[in-house]
């Protein structure tokens, strides 16, 4: 919605999924990310024209779904263990609820009330990662000592991952 000529409120839908293979501690997991949010940005023109500067945020969903590949016996934390001890190994990677995000952006046709396109490019902050490991269905789920070697199973998936607090995004939309 167009308040002035300089300044401009949008809204949007973000959503994606990718999906890829990687190792981490030994482990090897396949990995989901998934970008999931809703956006509020205000954007303004300096020149009046398509470029402009953006600013806003995001109802933040987006997150990293894990599940390990385990084939063989693996070191979790400083102990290593059986498929059949572990089970299944699944996580998810969090972030905050809300992002702020900021940006360089534009859209054509500006000053029409045609159909045209926009684009941003800009960074996400969405906070420090928080990690959640869990082992179903193995034969030391109860295992108090087990459940000591996921959390450092965690901590160490937390130490590699906490780059991701800040996330460069792309952002084409239908105006």
């Amino acid at each position: 919605y167009q308040v002035s000529e300089r300044f401009v409120v949008r809204a949007g839908v973000n959503g994606s999924q990718v999906g890829t293979d990687a190792e981490e501690s030994g482990i090897d997991y396949d990995i989901d990310l998934v970008w999931d949010s809703l956006s509020v940005a205000f954007d303004f023109h300096p020149t009046r024209g398509p470029l402009g500067l953006t600013g806003g945020l995001l109802k933040n969903d987006n997150r990293l779904e894990t599940t390990a590949r385990l084939s063989g016996n693996t070191t979790i934390g400083d102990e290593t263990y059986t498929p059949q001890e572990i089970g299944s190994l699944t996580g998810e990677v969090g972030f905050d609820g809300t992002a702020a995000m900021a940006g360089l952006g534009g859209d054509w046709p500006r000053r029409s009330h045609r159909f045209g396109i926009s684009l941003d490019l800009g960074i996400v902050s969405q906070g420090d990662p928080t990690v959640d490991l869990r082992a179903e269905q193995g034969t030391l789920v109860g295992d108090a000592s087990f459940h000591a070697d996921i959390a450092a199973e965690e901590a160490e998936l937390l130490d590699s991952l906490e780059d991701l607090d800040l996330l460069p995004y792309f952002s084409l939309g239908f105006v």
